[in-house]
């Protein structure tokens, strides 16, 4: 599912088993550019079992599914007349989460099969998938772990998701799952963030917690983002299984109410790692904070928040 040092951790360093075809891996794991997003995961992995990663956002899902961006359609459009999709195309959606992403895809009527680590997430999934007018299925799983059983897709999307396997694998696997002429559509929703002036209000209670330089995702740069997503580029390209394409970043205002702002931080990695007392009474800090600099409507969207859309489409390489 799906944000930088905002979503969860990437998973084992290992090609996975039976489920690719014999074929040689073309990325070293150790040659990868510097990338603060793919760090995080990586040490996360470190200190995390199969069962916490899979778990990781399993408490929160409804809150992910309620707070996190929409993809806006001009920017689905886009990327579906790139990779060349049709109705009826088949998508192998990689960690499609509580299916954000999935809805908008279903919408347009395509076939497709999403893979998902979160149980709760799974059934959130399922429940767009109840909803769509395309084909979907939801299986609940690791990318890694998931059994391509030979079938072939004309896309291979990943939402806000790439991060959380090694590209050594998700290249790999990407590209056998893929029809001849078929592309990997990366899709990225950075984590609304609060003005400049609202941010600053609220470091006092970052420090309270001594938590104010481990935690900054409202107070990002556009150019923070953007040097992620090329190194991913740079990821896809240097796979050698895709051909090199630019990241193409949106800058989008959202509203929002406090209390779904509040809802959004409860889904951001960095937050989940908290104990649940010292998160809970954090969140209730903030969220009493903004309401008196706002007037104390918290159901009021009377906040407005900047974020950023990016999209790649690699298409495949053919023999």
């Amino acid at each position: 599912m799906t944000t930088p040092q905002t979503t969860p951790p990437e998973a084992s360093l290992e090609t996975p088993p039976e489920t690719l075809q014999e074929t040689p891996q073309k990325l070293s794991n150790d040659a990868l550019p510097k990338n603060k997003w793919y760090d995080w995961y990586k040490e996360f992995d470190q200190h995390h079992g199969p069962e916490a990663r899979q778990q990781w956002y399993s408490a929160i899902a409804p809150a992910y599914r309620w707070a996190r961006p929409t993809y806006p359609d001009e920017l689905i459009d886009k990327v579906v007349a790139k990779a060349g999709l049709k109705t009826g195309s088949s998508i192998l959606e990689m960690g499609c989460g509580p299916g954000i992403a999935t809805q908008a895809f279903a919408a347009r009527g395509f076939e497709m099969q999403c893979v998902e680590p979160s149980p709760a997430a799974s059934e959130l999934a399922r429940q767009v998938a109840g909803n769509s007018t395309g084909n979907v299925t939801v299986t609940n799983s690791t990318f890694e772990a998931f059994d391509l059983n030979d079938r072939t897709f004309d896309a291979v999307l990943a939402a806000t998701s790439f991060h959380w396997v090694s590209p050594a694998v998700a290249c790999h696997k990407s590209a056998a799952a893929l029809n001849p002429g078929g592309s990997l559509i990366l899709l990225w929703a950075t984590p609304p963030q609060l003005n400049p002036d609202l941010c600053e209000a609220l470091q006092p209670i970052y420090e309270k917690y001594q938590l104010a330089d481990k935690i900054q995702y409202h107070s990002r740069q556009q150019a923070y983002y953007q040097a992620n997503f090329d190194e991913f580029a740079q990821m896809i390209g240097d796979s050698k299984w895709f051909a090199r394409t630019a990241v193409e970043l949106e800058t989008h205002q959202s509203q929002y109410s406090i209390e779904k702002y509040v809802a959004l931080l409860s889904t951001l990695s960095d937050y989940i790692a908290l104990p649940d007392d010292t998160r809970k009474s954090l969140l209730d800090d903030l969220a009493e904070r903004l309401a008196s600099l706002q007037g104390g409507l918290q159901g009021a969207e009377n906040l407005t928040l900047t974020h950023w859309f990016a999209a790649q489409v690699a298409p495949l390489i053919g023999p």
